[in-house]
């Protein structure tokens, strides 16, 4: 296979059992992207030799590239495995291949011990694709995350700056598209920001950032940056809080390895009426924002409606009847985008006298 390799960047090279480093790459080829731990780093064409595989739990680059490709095959995987004195192994060398018509929904092996016999586990699936036969790519909305207020159902695409409202008063319920003034996101297995919805409109928020978004009568909607500083948010009576952690934790630094983070000296904070992020140190509201963390693809509605948005967004009723919300039939609306001028604002008036050339001043000659 030939590929071009670069580096994942800032990350921390691995230690190999047989000794030396591997650093962390990317490789790219011709409809296909993996990831691949080099014994030197190097940037530019290569030529491998191996297998691809799926790590479910890899997410060493930023910015992976996604590749589309049409199935031909797919094969269950199963591998016998055998007891040892510290329990079960598989066997190498005694994969053998079923034909199936799609990949199982989720499958765990069974790898408890009480058993005596050996047996065999699925261990994967082996599918072949053509890369080549490429299906066309659809423009398509891609639910992420889902608010619920009254009514009013605020839906955020997985990783577009793409928000949809829905009127549930209107049966079916009415949906408005609105092209939002954001980046395009990563795009991962869940959300890349949050929707906060309230009577008004909803907050928008993400790891960088804080959007508010207002929505008049006549259906427009008002988007305007707060701040420039994310983090986990949460809505309490009407107040958007940013919450990081309140404990000290080890944490997985792709730079440094396992390293320990101290919590912030102010781990709540709050957005206040002029919108300035400011720290709460009561503990009865500390203790009452932490204890409500929620799910960005989940809400639920005053006549205890769930509300999903993963990739799809579907209502289920108390009852438990469940149903798909159609999207696709929408209209689009106007947005409407408040750009604030940092230069000039008061509050920035002592950093901009720092920064400012002073004018030359002239001097006339009678």
């Amino acid at each position: 296979m030939r590929a071009t390799a670069r580096p994942v960047f800032g990350h921390t090279p691995y230690s190999h059992p047989e000794g030396g480093l591997r650093w962390p790459l990317e490789v790219i080829g011709d409809g296909w992207s993996a990831e691949w731990l080099s014994d030197r780093p190097l940037t530019g064409r290569v030529e491998l030799t191996g297998r691809l595989f799926v790590d479910i739990g890899s997410r060493r680059s930023d910015n992976p590239v996604r590749v589309r490709g049409r199935v031909r095959r797919v094969q269950l995987v199963e591998q016998r495995t055998e007891h040892t004195g510290g329990g079960l192994r598989a066997v190498d060398g005694t994969e053998r291949l079923t034909e199936i018509e799609a990949t199982p929904h989720r499958f765990w092996s069974n790898w408890d011990t009480t058993s005596t016999s050996d047996r065999f586990e699925e261990v994967g699936v082996l599918l072949d694709l053509d890369l080549d036969d490429v299906p066309a790519t659809e423009v398509e909305f891609v639910a992420g995350a889902v608010s619920v207020d009254g009514p009013d159902v605020w839906v955020m695409d997985r990783s577009n700056p793409v928000l949809l409202h829905l009127d549930t008063a209107a049966t079916p319920p009415r949906v408005v598209e609105y092209l939002l003034p954001l980046t395009i996101e990563p795009p991962t297995d869940q959300w890349t920001r949050k929707v906060h919805a309230d009577r008004d409109g909803c907050w928008i928020t993400s790891r960088y950032e804080v959007f508010r978004c207002d929505r008049a009568g006549d259906g427009t909607v008002t988007i305007e940056r707060v701040c420039a500083e994310g983090g986990r948010s949460v809505l309490v009576d009407g107040r958007l809080f940013l919450v990081s952690s309140t404990y000290p934790m080890l944490s997985i630094d792709r730079r440094y390895g396992a390293v320990r983070v101290d919590p912030d000296a102010h781990p709540v904070r709050m957005l206040d009426d002029e919108r300035r992020l400011v720290p709460v140190d009561d503990p009865a509201t500390v203790a009452r924002v932490t204890a409500q963390p929620r799910r960005a693809d989940k809400a639920r509605s005053a006549d205890d409606t769930e509300w999903v948005a993963v990739v799809d967004l579907t209502a289920q009723a108390p009852e438990g009847t469940r149903r798909r919300i159609d999207l696709d039939a929408r209209t689009r609306g106007t947005v409407h985008w408040i750009q604030q001028d940092p230069y000039a604002d008061p509050a920035n008036a002592d950093i901009i006298a720092r920064i400012s050339v002073p004018k030359l001043r002239t001097r006339s000659i009678d």
